[in-house]
């Protein structure tokens, strides 16, 4: 029975026509997630529930559709590590909101996905289980922190997974496998229940393999949750008015992005721009503040490391996770997470605790923070001006593993276009939803191309990331050559 590599609306429709039914479809996802597991992509599998088939229901596109979730997610009774050391005994007591959801959809759960340990890293190579690599090359990376979920739609083990973004950690690995990543407008979908890294940039999300997927996800899970202070109410109608856009769209791309893009991807950017004005929309050319785009690493950096450290001080090794013998509490806790974190974790968190020390934190975060509302600020007037931002969420294929093995964001070199490594952190600091979608293959390794809308503009978002979806397919060929 092959399955692999179909999109939801595909599996559902076997389902419906009775090709298959839902055990026989869970069953044969679960033996072959086993029998990737030597690629560490998932941290743990879940043993299905028996009886599946008495569950499935036709009018829900979800019911019977198998998926696996980002391990720093929690499902009830199920291991949830966060992709840390610290955390490897940890059993969850209670499903998170978007288990919740998911499960009252009808979906199933099948495996755990790995990640860089508490979301800390772009890689997938800092996860306490071992390294992801890239499906299409394993001597590249396959992108972080959402990396045993990218990996698994990549492959097309399951049409969906989880994910959580707090910089670009589904919309990044989402360029580099040639896939789907949607993270949507902060407060969609409830954080109760998800682990944090850093809550004030935080977001969940999903990779799926193409668009209408994800505005299926979007309706089953953005609710709004007491349990979440974050939660907000973006309920629509996404799958149903997918295809209905009721205007002409105005996009935008900034100046100063398109200033150091060359070679190849900058001209496949404005063959696309050029269909784009073809059709009738408008594509306006925007000038952002370049101070402001030189300040992103810096902001993200210090708001998610100080953020970051202050969210995990419970994990000392006294109430769960792992707990190494000391002479006192003090002790304990000292000996239980140095052997629980990781050099990355350990790094951010001296970072983040240095800005949280009193004499610094006017200094440094007050400033930080200061700066994020400007950015927040110069945001809002490009969107005075246009409906849809464009942005590259990468300017290459996934680097090679030896490229970034042991390298993070704050060792970065400063090329004088530092920015363009993490201008998907944008999103994250106003909360807007971002998409990154499928574009051009380059010796058969993707680059995807980015689309974002003001905050709860999702609907719009889903509805120009179908058009410019389909546009896509119309006009490039294998290979990442456009048809002229």
């Amino acid at each position: 029975m092959d399955i692999k590599n179909l999109s939801i609306i595909e599996l559902h429709e076997k389902l419906k026509n009775k090709e298959f039914s839902v055990s026989e479809l869970v069953n044969q996802t679960y033996k072959n997630l086993q029998a990737e597991m030597d690629s560490n992509f998932l941290v743990s599998l879940v043993e299905p529930e028996k009886d599946l088939d008495k569950k499935f229901d036709e009018s829900n596109f979800l019911s019977g559709i198998p998926f696996v979730t980002k391990d720093n997610i929690s499902v009830k009774n199920t291991l949830t590590t966060a992709g840390s050391k610290i955390l490897s005994n940890y059993i969850a007591p209670f499903d998170a909101t978007v288990s919740q959801k998911l499960k009252e959809a009808n979906s199933i759960v099948l495996g755990k996905a790995t990640l860089d340990e508490l979301g800390m890293g772009g890689t997938g190579l800092f996860g306490f289980n071992g390294e992801v690599r890239n499906p299409k090359d394993h001597s590249r990376i396959v992108g972080g922190s959402s990396s045993g979920s990218a990996y698994a739609v990549a492959t097309g083990l399951v049409p969906f997974a989880t994910g959580t973004d707090t910089g670009d950690s589904i919309r990044k690995p989402a360029s580099f496998n040639g896939i789907v990543g949607y993270k949507p407008t902060y407060g969609s979908i409830s954080r109760y229940g998800v682990i944090p890294y850093a809550p004030s940039l935080d977001h969940v999300g999903f990779f799926t393999r193409n668009v209408t997927d994800a505005a299926i996800l979007a309706d089953a899970t953005f609710k709004y949750d007491k349990k979440d202070f974050t939660s907000i109410d973006n309920t629509n109608e996404y799958f149903k008015n997918l295809n209905n856009p009721n205007q002409k769209i105005k996009f935008g791309f900034i100046k100063q992005v398109e200033e150091h893009m060359s070679g190849k991807l900058h001209d496949d950017y404005q063959t696309i721009c050029d269909k784009i004005r073809e059709d009738g929309h408008e594509l306006i050319n925007l000038d952002f503040n370049k101070q402001l785009l030189d300040a992103i690493p810096a902001i993200y950096m210090m708001i998610s490391f100080a953020e970051g450290v202050s969210t995990h001080a419970n994990l000392d090794g006294i109430n769960f996770g792992l707990r190494a013998p000391g002479k006192d509490y003090a002790d304990i806790m000292k000996k239980s997470r140095a052997q629980g974190f990781g050099k990355t974790v350990k790094r951010r968190f001296v970072i983040g605790s240095y800005q949280l020390k009193s004499s610094n934190q006017e200094k440094l975060l007050a400033k930080s923070k200061k700066v994020r509302r400007l950015i927040i600020e110069e945001l809002a007037r490009m969107y005075e001006q246009v409906d849809i931002l464009i942005l590259p969420p990468a300017l290459e294929v996934a680097p090679l593993v030896e490229q970034v093995m042991g390298t993070d964001i704050e060792e970065r070199k400063d090329n004088g276009s530092v920015f363009l490594e993490d201008v998907l952190i944008l999103a994250n600091m106003n909360g807007m939803p971002s998409i990154t979608i499928p574009f051009v293959n380059y010796d058969n390794l993707p680059i995807g191309i980015n689309l974002n809308a003001k905050p709860k503009n999702d609907l719009l978002l889903l509805q120009a990331s179908k058009y410019m979806e389909d546009l896509i397919k119309k006009v490039v060929v294998k290979g990442g050559d456009f048809n002229e």
